[in-house]
């Protein structure tokens, strides 16, 4: 619930803006310890049920996913829209689930409408407190981008200007939620004495300090959001977005 109201205001913060992220933001609510009642969303499967419609290496494939809104959306002008749908909410997914490092992101934990919105599911773990394998752990990455998403945003498997505008899209949606770094703070706060095992002490609340980074200025901010692995192979093939920041 509480990731989902974080999440919520983040969304409506966008939308004062003038920034729609196509946000899906499901409905929940607790009923008592360990039970409650979540919000369905029609027309939605997860990116494992999508990928293995493509056989057993369906995950490894770059295709499943734009084939799969090309079957629900035949028409040209339907799948362009689907398309732009999933650019903004997959810049939307990768902004929250960084500031709030929402873990466990695997493919049974990441959906897909019909409509080429893309949502996020299961919040159990967040503030960065990872599953571990040993002393490793299990997410690695600041947030979920894969070969398949940017398959759909590119149009094919080749670096396009789409691309570019994707990126700057989540620059500026993460530096609009920057602006409010205090407010996120002290609504968590008001939290640490709730019993939530990841949130219970300030350092918890100092990780969302340090993915924000206030203390940065707007293009010091974005730069450090932009470094990652996954955006930085794609500069390499000539995929740099707008402003040279990624």
């Amino acid at each position: 619930m509480l990731t989902l109201q974080m999440i919520r205001i983040m969304n409506k913060i966008w939308v004062q803006e003038g920034l729609d992220m196509r946000m899906v933001i499901f409905r929940c609510f607790s009923t008592g310890r360990g039970r409650g009642m979540v919000e369905m969303i029609p027309n939605a499967e997860t990116l494992r049920k999508i990928q293995v419609e493509h056989g057993v290496t369906g995950s490894f494939k770059d295709r499943p996913l734009a084939d799969w809104l090309q079957k629900h959306n035949p028409g040209e002008d339907e799948y362009e829209k689907a398309v732009e749908n999933f650019i903004y909410s997959c810049a939307g997914c990768c902004v929250a689930t960084y500031v709030l490092g929402i873990c466990d992101r695997h493919n049974d934990n990441i959906m897909l409408k019909t409509t080429g919105h893309m949502f996020h599911i299961d919040f159990g773990r967040f503030l960065g407190h990872a599953q571990m394998f040993g002393n490793i752990k299990r997410d690695r990455a600041p947030f979920v981008f894969t070969s398949d998403m940017a398959y759909v945003i590119n149009g094919g498997d080749k670096p396009s200007s789409r691309f570019h505008d994707f990126v700057d899209l989540c620059c500026q949606a993460y530096n609009l939620i920057r602006k409010h770094t205090h407010l996120f703070l002290n609504l968590l706060g008001l939290m640490l004495s709730c019993g939530i095992p990841e949130l219970s002490d300030l350092e918890d609340l100092k990780y969302v300090y340090d993915a924000l980074r206030p203390q940065d200025s707007e293009a010091d901010a974005t730069t450090y959001f932009t470094r990652w692995r996954g955006w930085k192979g794609r500069r390499e093939r000539g995929a740099e977005p707008a402003g040279g920041r990624c």
